[in-house]
């Protein structure tokens, strides 16, 4: 390894001045964190992540949510144990059956007020995304200078994508921060082989392990940056098993494969045994059960029979969507880890489940709605998703890069983890079947902005320095202007976030988080009937605004809408249909659903004879009501065509119509 330059020397009390604007800069990213995740409403995941992890703390039961790791979880949840605040009891209903979108809807906006508890796991989401920005920071300076070090710092800063997701209850932006840091902690570790380095790297994988399932795919980069010390000429400092203070030197190649086996081996170990201990070191997700033989599944979220046994709800996530058992690596794995009982089984089925929901998802791109994922989702998404003036920066990194005027070869060991993770995630991603959202692929851009930040090769001609202080300008524009709707960010490429919903929907957009401000509209608008579409997890009268339901992925308990004049709110996710094919065009175009209608519609019209029994008028009721479903779903097809009357935020369009509108958009 070459000798490090005075630009890369560790940091110092005489780098003050470095110091200083290192905070301030993690002050504007609280600031701006803090300041836009106060309006937003909680999102879909939240009411089942915050649920999950804070059952975890309270009851050291592991029965809510095991499709995702629990540390993130309880990260957010532990500083609620502080405050006052009631707990559902176990004959709460979901609690039996595992349902944490039940049990959340109970604990958040039945027993407290959920939005003050979740702005505080919020804040705790904030302190993450300080930490992700302060990697960033250090990534960018060991491998390219300070200076590059403090534009990726201010890159990742104003990053709308950062701050939509790093002041939300979810699991992306903390598996973010768990890469950098075992990045981080492993190269370290691979510079001088120590104790206390060994454990703190051992430390970060095992926090990485237990907050996303998709760790694994760093591995194959530790593995290299392995490879990289065993084959380089340069020895390696070993104090692990050396008496003397100054260590042994590992000059041969074997020398230092064997030291790295062991490395491997004592992390494997110590992974194992902190997975272990975040569950209590007890098999059974339950805590009132520690055998596995359980009266009630815990693990799917529907009530099995009373007998049901522990087996049962294993059937899901070893079997494919045609219900034939699968036979791949990953489920074979979790078949032996279950027998065996190498790891505890709410994490086993996670795993098993999590790779299962891998093979099939509906998703939505440009207008089309797939059953399976597409090889461009992911980079539309990042086209026009990231800010124009980073891809430009990137570019310029890039570019720098290529023709020399900044070395790569300052840590060859950490660019090495870094872009080699970049790539395996970004090709597992791409080829796989999940594509709801653009946060998905939130781990590769710590690389985007540390080779944005390289730009600064170009910083000593004046071309250059203008294009990074345009880029700069143009990025905190932006990101002022999309304050404080960071989820909804679309850049400049399709016209911005008032068009995104033309690409992509569901998390890239609407994830229930303008309810809040719909309630602040209603209160404005006493007299209005407001009938809503909503895409979310809780009920959103709950708000403290009542409003009748339209087609909402969540039937909370409400009047249901009609077809009459009145203020229609529609989630651009629920009127594009994905989650609801009632109200696509797919099934309206269908001769014979519009033959169905037209016959219903008709059969409507017709009044009863005046003799009609009592059970005559109970069936016209039932055809009444459904019939009227129809016509709302037809409504909301072609709504889609129609301009909003307003917007609230970005994810929810109002429409004032009359009955005479009305009329019109259901006939047949």
């Amino acid at each position: 390894m070459s000798e490090p330059s005075a630009d890369s020397e560790p940091l110092t009390i005489s780098h003050w001045p470095l110091c200083v604007i290192v905070l301030i800069l993690l002050i504007v990213a609280a600031v701006l964190a803090i300041t836009s995740l106060v309006g937003d409403s909680i999102t879909f995941d939240e009411t089942s992540h915050l649920t999950s992890g804070y059952s975890y703390l309270r009851m050291g039961d592991f029965r809510l949510s095991p499709d995702h790791p629990p540390l993130a979880k309880m990260w957010c949840a532990w500083p609620l144990l502080l405050v006052d605040n009631k707990w559902p009891g176990p004959e709460t209903g979901g609690w039996r059956s595992g349902n944490s979108w039940e049990v959340g809807r109970a604990w958040l906006f039945e027993l407290n007020d959920g939005e003050q508890l979740l702005i505080i796991a919020r804040c705790m989401m904030v302190v993450l995304l300080l930490g992700v920005c302060l990697c960033i920071f250090a990534v960018g300076r060991m491998l390219f200078g300070v200076r590059a070090g403090l534009l990726a710092l201010i890159l990742a800063v104003f990053s709308p994508t950062f701050l939509a997701h790093g002041r939300l209850v979810t699991t992306d932006l903390p598996m973010t921060l768990g890469v950098l840091v075992t990045l981080l902690t492993f190269v370290r570790l691979l510079e001088r082989i120590t104790w206390g380095r060994l454990v703190l790297s051992a430390l970060s994988l095992s926090a990485l392990s237990l907050t996303k399932f998709s760790w694994p795919l760093l591995l194959p980069p530790l593995i290299l940056m392995g490879a990289v010390v065993i084959f380089r000429r340069q020895p390696t400092l070993c104090l692990l098993f050396e008496g003397r203070p100054r260590g042994r030197l590992l000059v041969s190649r074997f020398n230092r494969a064997g030291v790295m086996l062991i490395i491997t081996l004592l992390i494997g170990v110590f992974v194992w045994a902190a997975i272990w201990t975040c569950f209590g070191w007890r098999y059974s997700p339950l805590l009132d059960d520690s055998s596995d033989k359980a009266k009630k599944s815990v693990l799917f979220e529907s009530d099995p029979p009373e007998t049901a046994k522990i087996s049962w709800k294993w059937e899901l996530p070893l079997t494919d969507p045609q219900g034939r058992p699968m036979h791949d690596p990953a489920t074979n794995f979790a078949r032996w880890a279950r027998k065996h009982r190498f790891l505890p089984e709410s994490y086993v089925y996670g795993l098993a489940f999590t790779r299962r929901t891998t093979m099939h998802r509906k998703s939505y791109l440009m207008g089309e709605i797939s059953q399976t994922g597409r090889i461009l989702y992911f980079p539309i998404a990042f086209a026009i998703k990231t800010p124009i003036a980073v891809m430009l920066l990137l570019v310029a990194g890039l570019s720098g890069i290529a023709a020399r005027r900044l070395s790569v070869s300052k840590d060859p060991v950490l660019i090495v983890g870094l872009v080699s993770f970049t790539i395996i995630y970004t090709l597992f991603a791409v080829t796989g079947n999940i594509n709801i959202g653009h946060r998905h692929i939130l781990p590769i851009y710590p690389a985007v902005i540390v080779f944005a930040g390289a730009s600064t090769a170009w910083i000593n001609s004046r071309t250059g320095k203008a294009l990074i202080v345009l880029a700069l300008a143009w990025l905190i524009g932006a990101n002022l202007w999309i304050h404080p709707h960071y989820l909804s960010y679309f850049n400049e490429l399709i016209g911005g976030p008032k068009r995104g919903h033309l690409y992509l929907i569901d998390s890239n957009i609407d994830w229930g988080q303008d309810i809040k401000r719909l309630a602040e509209y209603a209160g404005s608008r006493p007299g209005e009937t407001i009938k809503l579409a909503y895409f979310g997890s809780v009920n959103p009268s709950r708000y403290g605004f009542e409003c009748e339901k339209l087609h909402s992925f969540f039937d909370w308990p409400g009047k249901p809408a009609r077809p009459t004049a009145g203020t229609y709110v529609l989630s651009v996710t629920q009127m594009v249909g994905v989650y609801d094919p009632i109200v696509t065009d797919t099934t309206w175009e269908r001769p014979y659903n519009l033959k169905l209608y037209r016959r219903l519609c008709e059969n409507l019209a017709r009044p009863l004879p005046e003799d009609a029994s009592e059970e005559d008028h109970r069936r016209r009721t039932e055809e009444i009501q459904s019939t009227e479903q129809l016509q709302l779903a037809r409504l909301v097809s072609r709504l889609r065509r129609r301009l909003p009357d307003e917007r609230i935020g970005y994810s929810l369009f109002v429409y004032r119509l009359t009955q005479e509108e009305v009329d019109r958009l259901v006939s047949p």
